[in-house]
């Protein structure tokens, strides 16, 4: 053990696993995963394509015993909150949202609109939308949309602004 004061190897001692959590000031994942499923279980969701990101993180954290990238740990009680936000056809305006949210007018466009955008995309804009349309359309224009109901299943408004976005 002289050499280089190196350990050569490290065993865990897996029936005092949660004293190495704590003594690595870390929480242990399964911990973290019961908190997840309880957030995402004790709240719910009119919209259907909302309720839909909801029961499909549920069944991700159960499955695969781990948080989707849809619902970061670290994020996951902001993203709810903007949730209910849309659910609830409330303002969209990002500003807006954001203080009514969190207190503060960019916390939402730092932190968490790319993952909020990207559930919209992925649970909403569905997967018969034209791609080429889902890219003309900036994360104003799609936070708007989804205020104003506009972006729907059968696609109307999504062909009127191809037309407006080709003049």
């Amino acid at each position: 053990m002289k050499n280089g004061n190196l350990l050569k190897e490290i065993w865990l001692n897996k029936e005092n696993i949660e004293n190495a959590y704590l003594e690595a000031d870390r929480v242990a994942i399964k911990v973290t995963n019961n908190d997840l499923l309880q957030l995402l279980e004790t709240n719910s969701f009119r919209q259907n394509w909302i309720e839909q990101y909801r029961k499909d993180m549920i069944n991700y954290i159960k499955q695969k015993h781990k948080p989707n990238q849809l619902f970061p740990v670290e994020y996951a009680n902001d993203i709810l909150k903007v949730l209910q936000v849309i659910d609830n056809s409330e303002e969209n305006l990002k500003r807006v949202l954001s203080i009514k949210c969190f207190g503060d007018s960019k916390y939402f466009e730092k932190n968490i609109e790319h993952i909020i955008i990207r559930i919209i995309k992925k649970y909403l804009l569905d997967k018969e939308t034209d791609l080429e349309i889902k890219e003309e359309f900036t994360n104003d224009d799609i936070l708007l949309q989804v205020r104003d109901n506009q972006i729907s299943r059968n696609n109307r408004i999504l062909r009127r602004f191809r037309v407006f976005y080709r003049q």
